[in-house]
C-alpha cells in the first residue's frame, strides 16, 4: 500500500502521567505501552484549552480557540449543516458562495479530500449535548433517546460514517445504546432498574459500573473498529477516529475490573494543600472546592480512574492485535491522545476547571508511525493544535492552507524551539487565561485580574511554588507574556456563525 492509513485513538480526561510509559510505575497500561515502545511518547503534548468541546475542535481543525471560536462547551463548532438559514433570504441578498458561516476545515475533511475514508466511532462532542432538539444536533441526548437519530450515522465534520456516543456512565446515549438494546434487551433492562451503591459520599459518581467489561462502550468501540477493519477494502486508505468517553467522570469502571486495582498503590497527588494555587482565580474556577475531599477517598478516586485506563488500555490491545492479524500495522499510523485531564487531588481537587494546571493541559500523545525516525521520546513542547498537520504530513494528505499547528516531526528533526499555547474562558472577563508552555516553564496570565503565574517544570513538576512575582524572574515573565500577545493576535479570527445578509 503506498498510502498509510491513520488511526486516532482519543480518551476524555486523561492526564499526561497515566500511563507506564510516561512513568507511572502504579499504572496498568501494558498494551500503550508497547504502543511507545515501537513509536514515540511526546512528554509535554499540551492541549489548547482544559475542557472538552474547545479542547477537541483544536485537535480537529489545527486552530487555536481564538481561531476556531469554540470557546466553551453548549456551543457547535462552525458548520452550514448546523446553523438555521432563510434560504430564500440567502438566494436573493448574497452570492451563493459568499458563505454565511465561514467553517474551518476539519482533519476529516483534509483526509476525505486525499481519498481517504473517514469514520468516526465513538465520542466526537463537537455540538452540544444539552442544545433544544429543534436545533438538530446530531450528538444532542434527547434526540437520541426519543429515536429522531436512529437511522443517523453521518456524514459529519468531514466524517463519512459516524456512530456516536454522546456521553459517559453506564449506558451514554447514541449508537452504543441502540446496539444494547436491540443486542441485550435483558442486560439493558437490568442496567437501568439496578440501584448502584453509594459507598463515597464525598464522591457521589465514585462506584463501580454493574455491565460486564464484554459489554462496556469501551469495549464495543474496539469492537466497532475491528469489525470495520475487517470489512473496509484493502485498496482506499481510511481515517478512523475513535473516541473513548472514559476515564471522564462518572468514575465507574466495570465492578470485575475495579476489583483488581482496589488495594493498588497509587502515584502520590502534588501540592494536595493548594499552595500552588494560592491567590489564583483557578480557586474559583476548579469544579471541586480544594481539600473538600479527604485523602483515602481521593486515592479511590485515582484507583478507579485507573481501571477505567486499564480498561481502555485492553481494548488498543484489541485494536493492535487486529492490526497485526490483519497485516495493517505496517501500512498505519497510529496516535493516541486526550482531550484534557483531571486534577486527581493535586492542588486537593478533582475533576477539571476553565483554570490552566499542568494536570489539566498536560495529557498524552504516543505516535506510532512506520518509517518515521522519530527518538523514543521527545519533550520539545507540541500543541494539540499540531497533530492536524503532523498526520497529514506523515499521511501525505494536504493539511488546511491557514493552521496554527505545524508538523511536530520537522519541528524535532531541526531541533527548533517550539511553544505550545492555551487558551481558556468562561465568559466571564475575570476568568480569561492565557497559557505559554516552552521546554522549561508554564507561565499562565490572567488580564482581567492582572494575576501571572510561572512554574519551573524542571526545579517544580507538581506546580507548587509560583514564581512569577520573583525579582529574578520580570524579565522571563515579560517575555513569555509578549510571545502570548503576539500569538493571540495571529490566532485571533472571529468565525462565529453568520446567519443573514445584514
Amino acid at each position: 500500500m503506498s498510502r498509510k492509513n491513520v488511526i486516532l485513538l482519543h480518551t476524555d480526561q486523561q492526564r499526561v502521567d497515566s500511563l507506564g510509559c510516561n512513568g507511572n510505575g502504579c499504572a496498568r497500561t501494558p498494551n500503550l505501552d508497547r504502543l511507545a515502545a515501537g513509536g514515540t511518547t511526546f512528554t509535554r503534548h499540551i492541549t489548547a484549552n482544559p475542557v472538552c468541546s474547545p479542547s477537541r475542535a483544536s485537535l480537529l481543525t489545527g486552530l487555536y480557540p481564538p481561531g476556531h471560536n469554540l470557546w466553551n462547551n453548549g456551543m457547535p463548532l462552525n458548520r452550514r449543516e448546523y446553523v438555521t438559514l432563510d434560504t430564500q433570504a440567502e438566494n436573493q441578498n448574497c452570492d451563493a458562495d459568499a458563505g454565511f458561516v465561514p467553517e474551518p476545515p476539519t482533519m476529516a475533511d483534509c483526509f476525505a479530500a486525499g481519498g481517504y475514508d473517514t469514520v468516526s466511532f465513538g465520542k466526537l462532542h463537537l455540538t452540544p449535548y444539552m442544545a433544544p432538539e429543534s436545533y438538530g444536533f446530531p450528538e444532542n441526548d434527547k434526540l437520541w433517546r426519543n429515536g429522531a437519530l436512529a437511522d443517523w450515522r453521518g456524514p459529519y465534520y468531514g466524517f463519512r460514517h459516524v456512530e456516536i456516543v454522546a456521553g459517559h456512565g453506564q449506558m451514554p446515549p447514541g449508537v452504543y445504546e441502540q446496539w444494547m438494546q436491540r443486542e441485550h434487551p435483558e442486560e439493558y433492562r437490568r442496567v437501568l432498574e439496578t440501584s448502584i451503591p453509594r459507598h463515597y459520599p464525598q464522591v457521589q459518581d465514585l462506584c463501580a459500573s454493574t455491565l460486564p467489561f464484554a459489554l462496556h462502550n469501551t469495549s464495543w468501540l474496539a469492537d466497532r473498529l475491528c469489525a470495520y477493519l475487517r470489512e473496509h477494502p484493502a485498496d482506499q486508505p481510511f481515517f478512523a477516529f475513535v473516541g473513548f468517553p472514559d476515564p471522564h467522570h462518572p468514575f465507574m469502571p466495570c465492578a470485575e475490573i475495579l476489583w483488581e486495582f482496589l488495594d493498588v498503590p497509587v502515584q502520590a497527588v502534588r501540592d494536595p494543600d493548594g499552595r500552588g494555587q494560592a491567590g489564583s482565580p483557578a480557586l474559583r474556577l476548579n469544579q471541586v472546592p480544594p481539600n473538600s475531599i479527604d485523602a483515602e477517598t481521593i486515592r479511590m478516586v485515582i484507583r478507579h480512574t485507573y481501571a477505567m485506563v486499564y480498561q481502555i488500555d485492553l481494548a488498543v490491545g484489541r485494536i493492535l492485535e487486529a492490526l497485526d492479524t490483519l497485516g495493517l500495522a505496517e501500512d498505519t499510523i497510529v496516535a493516541f491522545t486526550s482531550d484534557h485531564g483531571d486534577y486527581l487531588g493535586d492542588h486537593g481537587t478533582l475533576r477539571k476547571g476553565f483554570a490552566a494546571s499542568n494536570a489539566l493541559l498536560n495529557v498524552p500523545f504516543v505516535l506510532r508511525a512506520p518509517g518515521c525516525d522519530l527518538p523514543g521520546q521527545v519533550d520539545t513542547p507540541m500543541s494539540n493544535t499540531d497533530v492536524l498537520p503532523t498526520l497529514a504530513s506523515l499521511a501525505g494528505v494536504a493539511p488546511p492552507a491557514w493552521q496554527h499547528g505545524e508538523d511536530i516531526t520537522q519541528v524535532v528533526r531541526a531541533g527548533r524551539p517550539h511553544d505550545a499555547f492555551a487558551f481558556s474562558s468562561n465568559g466571564d472577563a475575570s476568568s480569561r487565561n492565557y497559557t505559554i508552555y516552552d521546554d522549561h516553564y508554564r507561565l499562565t496570565w490572567y488580564p482581567g485580574q492582572d494575576f501571572t503565574e510561572l512554574f519551573d517544570h524542571q526545579a517544580d513538576p507538581g506546580e507548587c511554588r509560583n514564581i512569577a512575582g520573583e525579582p529574578d524572574q520580570r524579565e522571563r515573565v515579560g517575555e513569555m507574556k509578549h510571545r502570548i500577545s503576539e500569538r493571540l493576535a495571529a490566532c485571533y479570527n472571529p468565525i462565529q456563525g453568520r446567519v443573514c445578509a445584514w
